[in-house]
This record gives structure tokens, sequence and C-alpha cells, in this order.
């Protein structure tokens, strides 16, 4: 006789619905790869500042430089939900029947789940001479432009990419002012600079026309450029001209191809500073200066830019400096134009260009541990212009990115 016909049928029914209603919840749980997503945007925010800061402190130690990318990130997710069923012999539920015994037991469903994610991604280096050839070129006047904005200081940009001034006077001496914090004579550059941004200097954009090739009739031109020239022309920055007027019925009418390119000055184009600007840096600063006949007897001012590479050796002298003994923090005073930050009225470091910490023990922006055991960070609280610095400093680096400058996957694969 069956062990399961002294069970009654009721009971039978529910244990068999326990079972039924175990086997219906393995329904599975989507991932919130939303969430996954943002999390490793973050991780890789982090990534891209510290390398930044690392490599400052690595300039302000003369440890050599070195870069890393990312070029690719896959990411996997899985849940993974497992059906259990634990019996208990005696008490009271929903019962069924021990195959042995023929006991009743109560039947408790339970569901274990398991949640995964991983991110999988290739780390290249960029120690190679399609990055680092421009990585030391020095900056043009049109990468230094695209920041002049008002919600960037001047100060702080000319402060990162001015490497020195050179002024010529009329009697032949040279007066040379370094940026460089470690010197003695930094003063006189710091001077010489905010007299200059209230003098107004800025990069202004303009255009140069030059000749391209000979005067050409108009049927040359038909023949080389096809009837609709000017159209053609136009679309390559080129525009025609007359170059003469026939002057006899056998002389034809001859023009001449303009070719128009982006030129950028460092200049002021405040009137009201015109005759103080000249007299103290020469009128080869004014964006429109006047002939009079008068620059012999004027100065002449040069400006050395910076390579991306020299702005991270500025910005280790910058933090070598206020590590020192005494300390020195670079500041800058805010110009007539500079906008301050209402969250940073009561911070006292609010001026300073960049803002670093050795072995504190504080709330961090950034930090890293250098080869000679001390730790160094930003601070995430009352670091002047330290943010800013790194997010500039980022956007220099991508322009001297190239496609050529980041291996082919993968490189080092990271699991």
């Amino acid at each position: 006789m069956s062990i399961f016909r002294k069970i009654p049928k009721n009971l039978l029914k529910i244990g068999a619905l326990s079972v039924l209603l175990l086997s219906g919840c393995t329904t599975p749980i989507t991932p919130d790869f939303s969430a996954m997503s943002k999390k490793y945007a973050n991780v890789l925010e982090q990534y891209q500042i510290d390398m930044i800061f690392t490599n400052i402190i690595r300039a302000s130690l003369d440890h050599p430089l070195s870069f890393l990318d990312m070029p690719n990130i896959t990411g996997t997710g899985s849940v993974l939900t497992i059906p259990t069923a634990l019996a208990t012999f005696g008490g009271t539920g929903p019962y069924v029947a021990s195959p042995l015994s023929g006991a009743l037991g109560l039947v408790t469903p339970s569901l274990s789940m398991q949640v995964g994610n991983s991110f999988n991604f290739s780390q290249s280096s960029l120690d190679n001479s399609a990055f680092w050839k421009p990585f030391l070129t020095p900056i043009g006047l049109d990468a230094a432009k695209y920041f002049l904005n008002n919600h960037i200081p001047r100060e702080v940009i000319f402060s990162m990419v001015v490497d020195n001034i050179l002024i010529t006077y009329p009697d032949g001496q040279q007066k040379k002012l370094l940026n460089n914090p470690l010197r003695a004579d930094y003063s006189e550059f710091q001077k010489a600079m905010y007299q200059l941004l209230n003098y107004g200097l800025t990069v202004q954009s303009s255009f140069n026309e030059t000749f391209e090739g000979q005067p050409m009739t108009q049927a040359q031109l038909e023949k080389d450029y096809g009837m609709d020239y000017v159209k053609l022309l136009a679309g390559h920055s080129m525009r025609v001209i007359p170059a003469n007027q026939a002057s006899s019925k056998t002389q034809q009418k001859t023009y001449q191809i303009i070719k128009t390119s982006p030129a950028f000055k460092l200049c002021s184009d405040q009137n009201q500073f015109k005759s103080a600007l000249a007299k103290d840096f020469g009128s080869d600063l004014i964006c429109q200066p006047s002939l009079n006949g008068s620059a012999a007897k004027e100065p002449q001012t040069k400006f050395t830019f910076r390579s991306i590479k020299n702005i991270y050796d500025f910005l280790g002298q910058v933090t070598e400096a206020q590590l020192d003994n005494p300390p020195y923090l670079l500041t800058l005073p805010p110009t007539d134009e500079t906008l301050a930050k209402r969250s940073k009225f009561n911070e006292s470091n609010r001026f300073a260009l960049l803002v670093v910490s050795r072995n504190k023990d504080e709330k961090t922006f950034s930090t890293m541990e250098a080869l000679n055991d001390n730790t160094y960070s930003i601070p995430r609280e009352n670091n002047g212009y330290s943010t800013l610095v790194i997010n500039l400093l980022a956007q220099f680096q991508a322009l001297a990115k190239s496609p050529g400058s980041i291996p082919s996957s993968p490189a080092v694969l990271i699991k």
C-alpha cells in the first residue's frame, strides 16, 4: 500500500501547488544597466583626473611623465535566480509526505539570487612619437583663444600658456621675464603680465590675404576652374580681384586670385590704453596700430608660449613652491573682468592657481601615492582654481591626441 494513500487529498493538492508556485518564481530580474553605466562613467572621470594630477606631481619631482588611455570598454551584467525548497517535519502549514516515513513536512519555498556585473577595458600607453610630437610643440594662439571666454579668467590662461616675456628697448637692451614661481624675480613677471592684462591683452582673430599664383585672364580662369570659377574658389577660401585694366584693344584684362587664411594676434583693442601700451611695450601689441612712424623709438615685446609638456613642468614648479620651506602659494588676483564663484567667497585660497597637500588626511578631489612614499592630494574644498586647471589641461592634452597616437587594441586587457 502506498504511503501517499494515508495523506488527505487536500494536503497533496496544497503540496503540489507549493511546488508549482516555487517553480514559477524564476522570472529573471533585469539588471540596472543605467546605474552600471553611470558608475563606470564616474570611475573613468576620476581615472582621468588622477592621471593628470599624477603627472603634475611627477613633474614636481623631476620624474618622467607617462600617459595611459582607455580606447575600448565592454561591460556585462547578469542576474541568476535559483529556486530552493526547505522541508521541516512538524508544525503547521502546507504539507507534503516524506517518501520514506510517510510523515508530513512543512514546505518553505525560497529564492536565492546572484547578481553580477563586470567591465573589461584595454589600457593603452600614449608614450609614442605620434603623441609626444604635438605634446612638445608650443601651443598656438588659436588654441589659446578657445579658452579666452568670460567664464575663464584671463590671468589663469596666460599664466598657464606664457613661458616668458622678452622686452627689447630702443637702445638694444633686453629684459627677459620668466614665468617660474621658484625664481626670486618672479614678481617682475607677474607685474608685467598684470600690466598687460589691465591694458586689455587678448587674442584677436583676423584674416591674412596672400596672392595665389600669377594674374590670369578670364579665359584661363574658366579653363582651370570651370565656368563657375567664382563659386569654386570661394569654397576653398579664395576670391578673385581685378589685377589690371586693359589699356588697349590687344591687352586683355587679368585677374588675381587671393587666398584668405585665419590669423591670430596677441594684442589689445582698448583704445584708451593705446598710448600707455605703446610706451611700455610697443605699438605692435595694439590690434590696429596707427602709422605715426615712432615705432623705432618704442620697445618691442615678444611672448614665448609653452608646450603642453611645459605646462606640466610649470604646474610642477607651482607645486614645489608651495611645499617648499618656506612655502609660497601662487595666487592670481582677479582682474576687472574676473567673475569669482559665490561658493568660493569665504575661501582663503579662492585665487590660488593650484592647491596641493602632502600627507594630509582630508576630503580630496584627487590623490596619488608617489614613489617617495608621500601621498599628495588636491583638497575638495578651498582649492582655488585647481579643478579649472585640471579641466583646461585635459582639454589641451586632448588637442595633442591624433588617431595614430593611440595603439590599436587590444593593448593591456584588464578584467
